[in-house]
């Protein structure tokens, strides 16, 4: 039977609510985690609502010799915050045959956070010549900031043998390092390859490199498109650009879409920037509520410019309990000094 056939009757099963009959003519659709079955079955047992049901299905499935079922399994462990558990099923899956390599090191690196194993894991993919292993280990490595450049040269690699999401991983790699120039050409052919998602790190770096009609007409593309990190990126540009009153906006939409940090820093020095007091010590506030370590000395001065420095000892108590950068603590006690009385 046609796997569009088997969906097809598991959507009326599940229409119907005969939820275990639904999801099993799913898993026998299973092909990978990432297609639309995947995410079909996951929006099943959430409505389904009954988690223990669907594990014990999924799980005789496997038992019975589904080694597909191994992976349904996994993906739903991860879900439910289980990623040892994942492992094990996916360790399962390989057994049955299924090409899991690749998944396992992910989850092992993303969702049990045991970088060595996975390591192993992409290894292991290399060797069987994956062909997405050299990417996929190169964004991984990417991570590590003693091995950039081993990194660097797996995605080269990755993009010589035609991998164009590696020339975008690449080009962030770069990027981060504030290589912009040579970041450029890696993720302007990703994006010609049509992977949409460079660009918010395109638009970052035509800004720092001055190209800016490029970089707002990409970070634009960007924004329509709803990709995390747009709002961030084009209020800089803005800023950069010399529009600030525009730039608030899409910090505050950073901060409400992206749940972007760093925003309430860059939103209170740019209200003191337009003179909009009460707002800036907001965000100077919200900053350090966030434990922005950068927000303790720009407030701080905030607080001195406006004559209070009476208020920064206590801001001082709060910034020392912090891994703070000592030259910004030794300027926050200089500020702090300048307020009190001769002889105090």
């Amino acid at each position: 039977m046609a796997e569009d056939n088997l969906e097809d009757q598991a959507e009326r099963q599940w229409a119907a609510g005969d939820f275990a009959a639904a999801l099993a003519l799913y898993l026998r659709a299973w092909t990978s985690w990432d297609d639309e079955v995947a995410e079909k079955i996951l929006d099943l047992v959430h409505e389904w609502g009954d988690i223990d049901a669907a594990l014990e299905l999924i799980s005789a499935a496997a038992e019975a010799g589904d080694a597909g079922a191994y992976e349904a399994l996994a993906d739903l462990l991860i879900q439910l915050d289980r990623p040892e558990d994942a492992v094990a099923a996916l360790e399962q899956a390989a057994r049955g045959g299924r090409d899991v390599t690749l998944w396992t090191a992910a989850v092992l690196a993303d969702e049990v956070g045991d970088r060595t194993r996975a390591e192993e894991y992409y290894r292991r993919a290399l060797a069987e010549k994956n062909p997405k292993a050299l990417n996929d280990y190169g964004s991984f490595l990417s991570d590590d900031d003693e091995r950039l450049d081993e990194a660097a040269e797996l995605l080269r690699r990755a993009v010589d043998q035609g991998d164009t999401m590696a020339a975008g991983n690449l080009g962030r790699l770069l990027a981060d390092q504030e290589e912009y120039e040579e970041a450029l050409p890696w993720l302007r052919q990703a994006l010609d390859a049509g992977h949409r998602s460079v660009l918010v790190v395109l638009g970052e770096a035509e800004n720092a490199t001055g190209a800016m009609e490029e970089a707002g007409r990409h970070l634009r593309e960007a924004l329509a498109e709803e990709l995390s990190g747009a709002h961030f990126a084009y209020a800089l540009h803005l800023v950069d650009g010399g529009a600030e009153k525009e730039a608030v906006a899409h910090y505050e939409a950073a901060i409400d879409k992206d749940e972007e940090t760093n925003a309430y820093l860059n939103l209170a020095l740019l209200h003191e920037d337009l003179e909009q007091w009460e707002q800036a010590e907001r965000r100077y506030r919200e900053a350090i509520d966030h434990q922005d370590e950068d927000a303790y000395v720009q407030y701080a001065q905030f607080l001195a410019d406006r004559g209070r420095t009476e208020r920064i000892g206590a801001l001082l108590a709060e910034a020392m309990e912090l891994d703070i950068d000592p030259e910004d603590i030794e300027e926050m006690q200089a500020l702090a000094a300048e307020g009190r009385p001769v002889g105090a």
